[in-house]
């Protein structure tokens, strides 16, 4: 008797371990790159399809192919309306008798770029390999998890107070009217969003994480917002494209500890104010709603 039971359980274990799994399939949208200045005019095109076929054939993800239509604007509600976790976009601009393309993916859920590199080529059949490289990209950025993590004996929490906020001046390698700017366009898009945003413009370290208890006590803020940005610029004359890098951290005053992982976001135009603009809204968007 014991010996069925014991056989009619392993048949059972054997059934159960053949079973597909029934973790959902994660779902990308592939947007056409968009291409600036002199060149084939289905090249945008032609390069997202040589990465999606490349992406099927390794399978493990449902490609979804975006509309040639849609604005970048559009991009993200687009693709969580087909169910997507991430999509993928670029721009691609003529160098010197060869392209430069900058490739993106972007949560749909934060509006986060979660992987961004940038590749040379004179011909599509050159990215031959690039579609693994997007698809691992997007697994990682899938598995990694939600962040709650210690950097530099600070913990990092996920739920920053983040009623009267001080903008500090933003660092980054970018110029200074660039940053200027940026820490201005911030202030803007948070009390768009209903935050109370100042900008503080003292001196000395805006670092809040080597400063913050004196930030928060000549602020007076409940939560400092810290900004970096970098820009890169590429193309020829007349089709000059713009990369603008920015990175958030917030810093909550009441705990005196970093309230988030860095918010880092890439946005590309041809006028390096839209781009910093466009990235620094991006960013925001990732914030909670004020309360």
């Amino acid at each position: 008797m014991l010996r069925r039971l014991l056989t009619a359980l392993a048949v059972a274990v054997a059934l159960f371990v053949a079973l597909p799994s029934t973790a959902a399939t994660p779902v990308l949208v592939i947007y056409p790159f968009a291409t600036n200045g002199t060149g084939p005019e289905d090249m945008g095109q032609k390069l997202s399809a040589r990465i999606a076929d490349e992406i099927k054939a390794l399978g493990g993800i449902a490609v979804v192919v975006g509309a040639a239509s849609a604005k970048p604007a559009d991009y993200r509600s687009a693709a969580r309306a087909a169910g997507a976790d991430v999509y993928f976009s670029g721009s691609i601009v003529p160098v010197a008798g060869s392209y430069s393309a900058i490739e993106q993916l972007v949560s749909t859920h934060s509006g986060v770029v979660v992987w961004s590199s940038s590749l040379q080529f004179r011909a599509v059949d050159d990215v031959t390999g690039q579609g693994a490289v997007v698809r691992n990209e997007l697994l990682r950025s899938l598995a990694t998890p939600s962040p709650n993590i210690t950097v530099a004996a600070v913990d990092l929490i996920t739920s920053p107070a983040l009623s009267g906020l001080a903008v500090l001046p933003v660092t980054g390698s970018a110029l200074d009217g660039d940053k200027a700017y940026a820490q201005r366009a911030l202030v803007e898009t948070l009390q768009h969003r209903g935050f109370k945003a100042t900008p503080w413009t003292g001196t000395g370290s805006f670092d809040p994480l080597t400063n913050g208890v004196t930030l928060c006590a000549t602020t007076g803020a409940q939560t400092l917002i810290a900004g970096a940005l970098d820009t890169t610029r590429a193309g020829v004359p007349g089709a000059v494209q713009t990369t603008a890098h920015v990175s958030l951290q917030t810093y909550d005053c009441s705990k005196h500890a970093l309230a988030q992982q860095a918010t880092v976001v890439n946005h590309i135009e041809p006028i390096a104010n839209d781009a910093i603009r466009g990235a620094i809204e991006d960013a925001v968007s990732a914030f909670p709603a004020p309360s």
